[in-house]
């Protein structure tokens, strides 16, 4: 893994980014948007752990609220990033970190909850197919990638074929520390960032 740090000790703030290879273009085929939905549930839940008790989605929320941070989670073509935003006061930084480390090593994919965000997401591609601009990007696409997973588009089928199971390996397959890049923008200095570096990678 890569650490980069820009000190910033002007605001006592603190922005991390770790970016992971773990795109869309890793997806398979028959479950296009794996990747992306797996990203979309990180924030869902996070399991028993260490003798501290499971988080539901509403949990995992109102922590974060307590600690005036936030984590998010996003995936692209070529990776899946994490973005943990903090103030860098020595308690709530830690806090933050530790609450991000557990997010990531111990997500819960609850059944219910994916099945709600399918629901939401099927509703969307429905609504996406009344737009020419949909079908002509699809043409773009497949034109230029050519079978190329960068030209893989999300259906209602694939979204259909993938599970909370299938997120739980795909996650457990391809996040990973190892070629990790981890950014650090903020109030603090090469020690604390290595710190914090590899308290989030040895979540994964």
């Amino acid at each position: 893994a890569r650490v980069y740090l820009v000190s910033s000790p002007a605001i006592p703030m603190l922005d991390v980014s770790v970016d992971v290879d773990a795109g869309s273009r890793r997806d398979p085929a028959a479950q296009t948007g794996l990747a992306r939905a797996t990203a979309s549930m990180l924030d869902k839940g996070v399991q028993a752990a260490a003798g501290q008790p499971a988080l539901d989605e509403n949990a995992l929320a109102e922590a974060w609220l307590d600690i005036g941070a936030q984590l998010g989670a996003s995936a692209s073509s070529d990776r899946m990033a994490f973005s943990l935003r903090t103030l860098t006061e020595p308690a709530l930084l830690e806090r933050a970190v530790a609450l991000a480390a557990r997010q990531m090593a111990q997500p819960a994919f609850p059944a219910e909850v994916w099945a709600r965000e399918r629901e939401r997401s099927l509703a969307a591609l429905r609504e996406a197919e009344t737009r020419p601009g949909t079908h002509a990007g699809r043409a773009y696409a497949a034109a230029i990638y050519q079978g190329h997973p960068y030209g893989a588009q999300t259906t209602a089928k694939t979204l259909l074929a993938i599970g909370v199971n299938d997120m739980a390996a795909f996650y457990r397959q391809h996040v990973m520390a190892c070629g990790a890049r981890i950014s650090l923008v903020g109030a603090i200095d090469r020690a604390t960032a290595d710190r914090i570096a590899s308290r989030l990678l040895a979540a994964i």
